[in-house]
């Protein structure tokens, strides 16, 4: 059974759930909002982990003094794929990550491509980040209605900076324009970014913009 909230042994609610409307278990199910169901986790994880594993093959073929290599796009088809990096060294380098994964599913009546056109811009602003722990942007979409990105720090938690700069400040302010509902699953990959570690979540965030209000449970693993 879902939980509204999840108390301390002093009767008050823990710290940063109160804004939620349920606070989840790895099992919990809600009627009524089925992209929450564990599932639709589980098969994030697999997107995730197939992301995660293209990006290391693309770091293979990067030298290993390589500084750059910035930004890259590519679209196949309908799919678009784009890659944000800062400094190749310190992904090549970085291990114990921090590993944010967001999963969307955009509306239907709505066109996005001022939305692709603005995180374009807003990637070249991620180098400033670097220094305090952003390493990659890595994003594919849309495929099947749902787009998705997988954000990787060096840090052991996502910086404050990160929170209140332009390029999250900006996500967040777009979000409702263009998608229904949205997943936001925050996780580690432990040993060296280049080995055979593998993702592994300990907590999502869900958000349900089809409502008159902004709908948002946690989920606890």
């Amino acid at each position: 059974m879902a939980t509204t909230r999840r108390r301390t042994q002093r009767g008050s609610v823990a710290a940063g759930e109160a804004a939620y409307a349920a606070v989840l278990g790895p099992a919990d199910r809600l009627p009524g909002r089925p992209f929450s169901d564990p599932e639709e986790t589980e098969g994030d994880v697999l997107v995730m982990e197939r992301m995660l594993a293209l990006e290391r093959e693309i770091a293979l073929t990067w030298p290993p003094d390589v500084v750059g290599p910035d930004i890259s796009e590519e679209v196949r088809g309908e799919i678009r794929q784009l890659l944000a990096v800062p400094s190749g060294r310190d992904l090549l380098t970085s291990r114990d990550v921090t590993a944010v994964g967001f999963f969307g599913r955009l509306r239907d009546d709505v066109d996005h491509a001022p939305l692709f056109s603005h995180e374009r811009a807003i990637a070249r602003t991620f180098p400033e980040f670097a220094p305090l722990g952003f390493l990659s942007y890595f994003d594919v979409g849309p495929e099947h209605g749902r787009y998705g990105n997988l954000i990787l720090f060096w840090t052991p938690d996502v910086p404050d900076a990160w929170h209140r700069g332009e390029a999250h400040r900006a996500a967040v302010a777009a979000a409702p324009e263009h998608y229904e509902h949205i997943r936001l699953h925050r996780g580690r990959i432990p040993g060296p970014f280049m080995g055979a570690g593998q993702l592994e979540v300990t907590r999502t965030q869900y958000l349900d913009f089809t409502g008159p209000r902004t709908w948002r449970a946690l989920r606890l693993y």
